[in-house]
């Protein structure tokens, strides 16, 4: 009886030990490699800014803004604007010439 609970309690021991934790480099590199997925990870595209990707370098005086989502706005070059993030907002940048530089959500 004694031989029995001594060899089950060997072979537990030996599951326990062929079991490997992970080793706090084995984490880091988990974590550094989702971290760098989550860097790399194209930014979600809520403001329908993919489909309005003509619009980079034109002149903003000819952008019909009808054309554009609701809640969109043209910002011209130093004007100010509110800092309210809105996701579904469509914002598009004007250089100092007037012409399109850039595109982007918020």
């Amino acid at each position: 009886m004694m031989r029995a609970v001594l060899a089950g309690l060997a072979m537990l021991v030996a599951a326990g030990c062929a079991a490997e934790q992970p080793t706090y480099r084995d984490l880091d590199r988990m974590a550094r490699r989702q971290q760098e997925e989550a860097i790399s990870r194209p930014p979600p595209d809520t403001c329908q800014m993919s489909a309005h990707q003509n619009l980079i370098g034109r002149d903003g005086a000819s952008i019909d803004q009808a054309a554009l989502p609701a809640g969109s706005r043209v910002i011209c070059h130093n004007c100010p604007v509110t800092l309210d993030y809105r996701a579904e907002r469509l914002n598009v940048d004007l250089g100092a010439d007037g012409k399109v530089v850039r595109l982007h959500c918020g």
